[in-house]
């Protein structure tokens, strides 16, 4: 493997969490718990997965547009 792909460590500040309100639909949030219920997770675990997975998906549709 070449040193340019390896993952390096997160630091610590890095993983540090920040609080980050936001309000949500109740309906939304009822869904998410009842997931994460059945799941095994926390909320935050899932809040988590879903913002890097959705900005992973945008990052990678913008990549697909044609460049001048």
């Amino acid at each position: 493997m070449r040193k340019g792909n390896m993952k390096k460590n997160p630091t610590p500040e890095e993983t540090d969490p920040e609080i980050l309100n936001t309000g949500l639909p109740k309906k939304l949030i009822k869904r998410v718990k009842i997931f994460c219920d059945e799941n095994e997770m926390t909320i935050q675990d899932f809040v988590t997965d879903a913002i890097i997975d959705k900005l992973a998906l945008v990052h990678k549709e913008r990549r697909k547009r044609p460049r001048l």
